[in-house]
């Protein structure tokens, strides 16, 4: 069976209790954090088999996050230990509306200090995925591991998938940022991103800025628009659109990551690879729809991983 392989942060979400700013808020609730690591857990509750590719401090919180992972049947035996650097954490309050405010704590974290070395019985397989994001391509280290297991993962015929996940807080310019985003895109055969992360990473809007993405190696690019939906767009010139569902929203977090991992989940069942995109029979609406509600479905409850779904639950709920 084909696998999902995930690289990235791993991170402690410590989320507000209530709304208000981070500098108002007085106490934080503890949960399993890190776009790829969402994706994963996705992936699994859809049926999936995934592995998580990290490093975590070689403390509590470290494991607490790899026992988290673990529950959730997402494969750890990747997730190393470090002495020299810490696990991340992030602070995260919420709006009224549910929107967020984030304040990272990740320069001396280890999640940026993994090398090739660390993965180097990663052997992948004709059918597999290998999904990263932005966040953890901060070090020369983090960028040398990512293109080696990129080039393991196309040389063995294994899908690429990027999630830009702009965080700019998080780099020292938009221009960096923006730079390091260019460099990794290329290699992708499936990109999702925000609608206004795509505006950013282009410099154009509308079909411009979609058009501006292919040409390289891409194959699909999902295009999301949080509670307005999303919009797929494929290099053979198709194009689909889901208008998005209602729901309670309480929380955001994580709601892209479901969208993402749910999109996966599918493409591994249906055994697509970079070969077969477009002639492996997939309905490619119906996996956005899908991918939609699951989205949806996360931002019902309280955190990322916690508020995620099953397939029967998602379908039950969101309608």
């Amino acid at each position: 069976m084909s696998k999902l392989y995930s690289i990235g942060e791993l991170l402690i979400d410590f989320q507000s209790v209530g709304t208000g700013s981070i500098k108002e808020t007085s106490q934080f609730i503890k949960n399993a954090g890190g776009a790829p690591a969402n994706v994963c857990v996705q992936a699994v509750k859809l049926g999936a088999q995934a592995v998580y590719l990290t490093k975590v401090g070689d403390d509590g919180f470290g494991e607490f996050l790899i026992q988290t992972l673990k529950d959730e049947g997402v494969g750890v035996s990747f997730i190393s230990k470090s002495r020299e650097y810490d696990t991340s954490l992030a602070f995260v309050s919420f709006r009224e509306d549910g929107e967020r405010e984030f304040s990272f704590y990740r320069r001396a974290c280890a999640d940026l200090h993994f090398r090739p070395e660390d993965f180097a019985d990663v052997n992948f397989e004709r059918g597999d995925v290998l999904e990263y994001g932005s966040v953890a391509l901060k070090t020369d280290d983090a960028r040398d591991t990512h293109k080696s297991l990129i080039e393991k993962a196309q040389k063995a015929g294994a899908l690429i998938c990027f999630d830009p996940n702009l965080r700019f807080n998080l780099w020292e310019s938009r221009e960096e940022l923006k730079e390091t985003v260019n460099e990794f895109l290329k290699h992708a055969h499936i990109i999702k991103v925000g609608l206004d992360e795509l505006e950013f990473i282009t410099g154009e809007s509308g079909q411009n800025a979609v058009n501006k993405m292919f040409g390289g190696k891409l194959k699909l690019l999902l295009v999301t628009d949080g509670g307005k939906g999303a919009y797929l767009y494929c290099a053979d010139g198709r194009s689909f659109s889901c208008k998005g569902y209602r729901v309670k929203t309480v929380d955001t977090t994580g709601a892209g990551d479901s969208f993402f991992g749910a999109f996966i989940a599918q493409l591994l069942d249906a055994k697509i690879t970079p070969d077969t995109v477009f002639d492996a029979g997939a309905d490619y609406e119906k996996m956005l729809d899908f991918a939609c509600k699951c989205g949806a479905y996360t931002t019902a409850g309280y955190g990322a991983i916690p508020a995620m779904g099953n397939r029967e639950n998602v379908e039950k709920a969101v309608k």
